[in-house]
């Protein structure tokens, strides 16, 4: 269980604990330690929500990837509940946690946290619809309130010019810690990629020279990248 924060960090004991306490209490109410294996999000999210884990970074640490272009967040926010987003992402982190706990015996140290690829490509307005973006910012605070020292290091990369739009409305949920592991990167992004990551464990689509066994540089059997035409469905059967 990965757990820290800026008072942990600062040995503040009695904010420690109760953020321990608080965490507990968190996993509890969200069934978090049987939630791989007796939950399972709702079809559509698995299907549409794009990103996976793919592959492990120079460290030995497991890469996660966010390709936001393919959603489309009202579609989806239409066929889920907000619940069900919540707790595929709190899904997500305990299956980054359980692969960090493999690698720690693989390697033989300790692994605990994980490098992540926001491949923003395609970010459009769609993807700043008011409730998506709220219920974006709750999974954020989730995180820094459960997972703040899971994460290693941030790549933006593809940014459009309105990422920096979209990168204010949801960074105040997020701990001066934690922006300073988010690096956007610029035209530069494969090269810098590189020296965090070897080629053999980056899909051929971001630089690097893993595929799928049958070839596809996206590697779409880890990384979800199915385009949702879920509000175009609502929309003409309401």
């Amino acid at each position: 269980m990965v757990i820290g924060h800026r008072d942990a960090r600062n040995f503040n004991v009695q904010k420690s604990e109760a953020m321990l306490r608080k965490h507990l209490e968190f996993r509890k109410h969200m069934k978090v330690d049987a939630i791989i294996t007796d939950w399972r999000p709702p079809e559509v999210i698995e299907k549409y929500l794009s990103g996976g884990m793919c592959g492990h970074d120079r460290e030995g640490s497991p890469i996660w990837y966010d390709v936001i272009g393919p959603v489309d967040p009202k579609g989806l926010f239409l066929s889920a509940s907000k619940q069900d987003f919540i707790k595929s992402k709190i899904r997500d982190c305990e299956m980054l946690q359980q692969e960090c706990n493999l690698q720690s015996e693989r390697l033989g140290r300790n692994v605990e946290s994980i490098t992540m690829i926001y491949d923003v490509e395609g970010l459009g307005l769609k993807h700043l619809w008011k409730p998506a973006i709220e219920t974006y910012g709750e999974i954020l605070q989730m995180f820094e309130d459960n997972y703040p020292e899971g994460l290693k290091r941030l790549f933006v990369i593809k940014a459009p010019k309105l990422f920096p739009v979209a990168y204010n409305l949801v960074k105040h949920f997020l701990s001066e810690n934690t922006r300073l592991k988010i690096y956007i990167l610029g035209a530069n992004w494969q090269e810098v990629l590189l020296k965090y990551i070897d080629a053999e464990e980056l899909p051929a689509i971001y630089g690097g020279k893993r595929t799928d066994p049958d070839g596809d540089p996206r590697c779409r059997t880890r990384v979800s990248q199915q385009t949702c035409w879920c509000s175009l469905f609502h929309a003409i059967h309401g």
